[in-house]
């Protein structure tokens, strides 16, 4: 199983709001493919999956959360 974390895009960036989540649920992805996209005051950009396998999420499209947060767990 591979943690998926909200990376820290840049030094003064405590959070992100996660604007589309790319895959579905219980999918299958590849490591490299564009898992989701986040969005914050100074930057926009897709999160890339860090493992092959399925993704389960544990956030919501649409919400702000803090850099760190788990955000899915591929297995």
């Amino acid at each position: 199983m591979t943690d998926v974390r909200l990376p820290k895009p840049g030094d003064a960036i405590t959070e992100a709001e996660i604007t589309q989540l790319l895959v579905e649920d219980g999918a299958t992805v590849s490591e490299g493919d564009p898992l989701y996209s986040i969005a914050t005051d100074k930057v926009e950009m897709d999160i890339e999956a860090p493992a092959s396998g399925t993704v389960s999420w544990k956030i919501e499209e649409g919400r702000t959360y803090d850099i760190g947060v788990l955000v899915a767990v591929i297995s």
